[in-house]
């Protein structure tokens, strides 16, 4: 593949604080000295077990004790592949199935709460974001073909490589860089596709993280604190008036972005990663929400704790209404959906021909105009 390096676009960078989810609500009334479970950070291989419902030996992550940081049940956890095992066994759940185990994680000794010093969120260096910017990787080989007949010198894949600061890796495999608001690179997802097809080649490895080998090169501290972002969050402050439209994969945004550039597009990286404390970035807003095939109630459901933080949040059912029953067993998502529609059409006919509206979302249009088009062209509905 040719050499080419891409410009990046200039990102100021300040300090920012933040505090961990525990992810459950167990009642703890009466154990002032009692710490939440929390779910076992990645720190490799060793950190991931096996998943009780699907069986791989390195995709389940535990519920630790959060007074003794041991499992609080092998059983208790969840499982990376969100949607073709969807396991997620909490805390809480268990402690309503096993009422006496929870005796063990009360202590009888009433004490003042400790408070836990707030961790400062872990940056790696922007130069490391500089220093991989390439186009030499499958899924950027993938992107020119689908949109400019395998040409680098095209303005869609020049903006999407300046936008989303794209780095490759030396066996070919993308990096997608999470920088937030503050232009503050907290991590980077490394992924290896098919150049072909596009599908992630899973049998490879599977996804690394930047944060985890500059950790094993001790090039990061050992107590590196991730606090992951939405992928593509510092386009929020480049594009302060763009409608912002949310997916669950870095690759959706990237080609959903190379049809549709008047929108933001920013990924979650996983249906599980759809956090309030993550998109509280998105207060004052107007967000549409394209949930996978799969993920239509879930995030139907998140969109109205969205709208409470301030966002008008729009989710759309175009998967939902025109999924065929291969495509819900495939688990499609509007990537799926849309290299389906440029393989049979050019990406204008794409942006003109999906299908109408069912609502008009008068009063929001009136705010912003450009939201029109994404409810003629996507077939969304309010949540509210």
């Amino acid at each position: 593949m040719v050499s080419h390096v891409p410009r990046l676009r200039h990102l100021g960078q300040w300090d920012i604080w933040d505090t961990w989810d525990s992810g459950t609500d167990l009642n703890i009334n009466d154990m002032n000295n009692y710490n939440q479970p929390y779910l076992e950070k990645y720190t490799g291989r060793a950190s991931r077990h096996k998943c009780p419902k699907c069986g791989d030996p390195h995709s389940f992550a535990y519920y630790l004790d959060g007074n003794t940081g041991l499992p609080i049940d092998k059983t208790v956890g969840r499982c990376n592949h969100e949607s073709g095992c969807g396991y997620h066994y909490t805390p809480k759940q268990f402690f309503i199935d096993n009422p006496v185990e929870k005796e063990r994680f009360v202590s009888p000794v009433q004490q003042k709460p400790i408070q836990k010093p707030q961790r400062k969120i872990g940056y790696i260096p922007f130069q490391y974001v500089e220093k991989s910017a390439s186009y030499n990787s499958s899924f950027v080989c993938f992107l020119c073909g689908l949109f400019d007949r395998y040409s680098l010198e095209s303005p869609t894949i020049e903006r999407l490589m300046q936008d989303y600061a794209l780095g490759a890796t030396k066996d070919g495999s993308i990096i997608y860089w999470q920088i937030d608001t503050k232009g503050k690179v907290r991590t980077g997802k490394i992924m290896k596709y098919d150049p072909d097809t596009g599908h992630r080649v899973k049998d490879g490895g599977g996804i690394n993280w930047i944060h985890a080998i500059m950790k094993k090169q001790g090039l990061l501290p050992d107590d590196y604190h991730l606090v992951q972002c939405l992928f593509g969050e510092h386009l929020l402050k480049i594009y302060p008036t763009k409608v912002v439209a949310l997916v669950e994969s870095e690759k959706s945004a990237l080609i959903a972005s190379g049809v549709y550039p008047d929108y933001i597009w920013l990924a979650t990286g996983g249906k599980s990663q759809l956090s309030i404390d993550k998109l509280k970035v998105l207060q004052g807003r107007t967000v549409v929400m394209f949930p996978d095939v799969d993920g239509f109630e879930y995030w139907s459901n998140k969109a109205k704790e969205v709208e409470a933080i301030g966002c008008k949040v729009v989710v759309s059912d175009l998967l939902e209404k025109n999924a065929t029953d291969e495509d819900r067993a495939n688990k499609i998502d509007i990537a799926d959906w849309l290299i389906r529609c440029l393989s049979e059409s050019t990406v204008t006919e794409v942006k003109t021909a999906i299908t109408e509206a069912e609502k008009t979302l008068q009063a929001m249009i009136e705010v912003n105009p450009a939201l029109q088009l994404l409810i003629d062209m996507f077939d969304l509905e309010l949540v509210a």
